[in-house]
Formats: C-alpha cells, sequence, structure tokens
C-alpha cells in the first residue's frame, strides 16, 4: 500500500462557496467593456489565476492592471457572503500533511479563511501572489520536499484540477458538490480519478487507496 505524504487542496469551489462573488464582480466590470457573459464565462472555466484570466481578454497590461483592481474591490466587499462547501469541517479530520494552493490573491484567501474561522486549517497556504502557473509551483513543491507524485492526492472541483492532476500525475479527488465551479456533466467527461459529492469522503478514499 502507498503512503500519500502530502494531500493538496484547491480553495475557491473546494472548500469555499465563492462563485457567484467572483462571476458576479468580473462581469459587473467586463459586460460594459463589450464582453459577452458566454465568453467571460468560457475564459473563467479554464481555472486561470484571475490576472491571467484578464489576459486572455484584455491586451493592455496597464488597463488589465485597472480592471483587476476594480474586480478584486468589488469581491472583497462581498466576503462575507463566501460560505464554506459542505462538510469543510471534516478537511480537519485528514491527519497526512496537507497545504492549500490556490488561484486566488492572498488579499481575498485569508480574509475568507479568517471570516470562516479556518485559519488553522493548513499550516502552509499558497496564494496567485505565490506563483505564475499553479502547476508549475506543485511540481516543484513536490520536488523541494523529496514527496514523490504517486504520494501526492490533490483535492479540486473543476475541470481544470482534473488536467492538472494528470500533467503532474498525482492523484486527483474531485468535489462535485453544489459549491463546484464546473457541472457534474463536465467533471465526468473529463475522466477523474475519484469523483465524491463532499469533503467527508476525502479522508476516506485516501486511508483505502490502494496504489
Amino acid at each position: 500500500m502507498e503512503m500519500i505524504q502530502l494531500v493538496i487542496f484547491d480553495f475557491d469551489g473546494t472548500i469555499v462557496d465563492s462563485k457567484m462573488v467572483y462571476y458576479n464582480s468580473i462581469n459587473k466590470f467586463l459586460n460594459p467593456m463589450g464582453f459577452d457573459s458566454k465568453i467571460i464565462d468560457s475564459t473563467i472555466k479554464r481555472g486561470l489565476s484571475l490576472s491571467n484570466t484578464l489576459g486572455e481578454l484584455i491586451p493592455s497590461r496597464i488597463y488589465k492592471w485597472f480592471v483587476k483592481k476594480r474586480i478584486m474591490r468589488g469581491v472583497l466587499k462581498e466576503i462575507n457572503k463566501v460560505r464554506k462547501c459542505h462538510d469543510a469541517n471534516h478537511i480537519n479530520d485528514i491527519r497526512t500533511r496537507k497545504i492549500l494552493v490556490s488561484n486566488s490573491l492572498s488579499e481575498f484567501v485569508y480574509p475568507v479563511l479568517k471570516h470562516l474561522k479556518m485559519s488553522g486549517v493548513f499550516p502552509e497556504v499558497y496564494c496567485a501572489d505565490d506563483f505564475k502557473d499553479k502547476a508549475e509551483f506543485i511540481k516543484h513543491y513536490l520536488k523541494m520536499h523529496a514527496i514523490r507524485p504517486h504520494e501526492c492526492f490533490y483535492i479540486g472541483d473543476r475541470v481544470s484540477d482534473i488536467k492538472l492532476a494528470k500533467k503532474l500525475k498525482i492523484h486527483s479527488i474531485i468535489i462535485n458538490g453544489r459549491c463546484a465551479w464546473d457541472s457534474n456533466k463536465e467533471i465526468l467527461k473529463a475522466n477523474p480519478e475519484f469523483v465524491v459529492p463532499d469533503l467527508i469522503y476525502v479522508k476516506r478514499v485516501i486511508e483505502r487507496y490502494k496504489g
């Protein structure tokens, strides 16, 4: 039986319900610029950081910076509307080393964790400020800590999370609950390794996993 050394958690849609907070703020500022909601949604679905998402839509670096600031201002005003995903408290039951790696900015992640009384759940938290590419960051992290890919689980909620795990050859568990940013149909089409409805099942999958 393989020993799992590390469990990496995604943030938005995996442990916190933040989809509408982001979607509402992004559409509020991009719709008046002439961007159709369908184009915005298809870009968001790529699972990039806000900076990279806007980079796909806005060629001007200066204007992208301005729009990003406006969007984040709108997001931060709605922090009190962000809720824990169902069974998020069960993350504490996982005794394996765990870290949080999010494409959201630290100015959002840390206040949300504090708001939801989850600040002590993850000994290590890494946000979009800490890296340019999430996959490359995780690859480097595993190398630095001498953790082999098959000793690691990645917990996410999107098709992009499935692709990331496959690219890195690490195990993955996708949560397809109501907080997820992608639909169950989209998730299953991407052929994930494990799919569960709630975070309570993550511990069970990890404990029963046999390589």
